[in-house]
């Protein structure tokens, strides 16, 4: 009788032990979240996280409303049951989650302005993740490659100063972001980078906006126009030195 039970008590913690091993917050997540902090007014929202070919973890988001998907997502942390990342969509704003039973990740969101813009979330696993990640694009000229600057006038008064970066990587694509530094905007990714000598095009998702111009003879400053739905605006960058 004794043995009979030590096998049954055995059984049940390999049993627990398993299910342990086995939960990850790897999955499709759906919540919602306030569109302002201050009327909490919910957005539904989604979340896919899983691990790469690499074993690094990735994410994107979505509005399923707006029918968004792909949206991108930064500073991806999983240390144990404990999920953060950056969503650069929502205004760079820090989701610090933890995973519980029952397929539930609680947390909350912060601004990057910090508190008291800060309110509590809840996403709960839907299926299985389907992470958007924004595809590579190849690796430009070292005259494109380095750091621009410059001010993109968007109405009277109205500018939005921004930063470039273009770092080639050794698998020879290219590392293309965007900084606007007067919206607490970092790190922001291009897309469809493409460079045929001195003509340059790139996206940016996060805007649905595009990007198409020359380099100078010196390599020192890029011009051209910049795309934003319907509007279509001068746009001069200057290379760093």
């Amino acid at each position: 009788m004794l043995k009979r039970s030590i096998c049954i008590a055995c059984a049940v913690l390999f049993v627990a032990a398993l299910a342990c091993a086995q939960e990850s917050p790897a999955g499709h997540w759906e919540g919602s979240v306030p569109v302002d902090f201050d009327v909490n007014r919910p957005m539904g929202i989604s979340l896919d996280l899983a691990k790469n070919a690499n074993s690094e973890w990735v994410a994107s988001m979505g509005v399923p409303a707006a029918n968004a998907t792909g949206l991108v997502v930064q500073n991806v942390k999983v240390n144990g049951t404990s999920v953060s990342f950056v969503a650069v969509e929502m205004m760079m704003t820090k989701f610090d989650l933890t995973l519980g039973a029952g397929g539930i990740m609680k947390g909350t969101i912060t601004a990057p302005q910090g508190p008291p813009d800060s309110a509590s979330v809840e996403f709960k696993r839907t299926g299985e993740a389907k992470v958007a990640l924004i595809p590579v694009s190849p690796a430009v000229s070292k005259e494109l490659e380095g750091d621009w600057e410059g001010t993109l006038v968007v109405g009277p008064g109205a500018s939005f100063p921004m930063i470039l970066h273009f770092k080639n990587q050794p698998d020879k694509t290219v590392s293309a972001t965007m900084d606007g530094p007067a919206r607490n905007a970092m790190a922001i990714p291009l897309n469809d980078v493409k460079q045929s000598g001195p003509n340059v095009e790139f996206g940016m998702k996060v805007a649905n906006a595009t990007f198409k111009g020359n380099l100078n003879q010196e390599g020192t400053e890029l011009s051209g126009q910049f795309g934003h739905e319907q509007d279509v605006m001068p746009l001069t960058l200057k290379k760093k030195k």
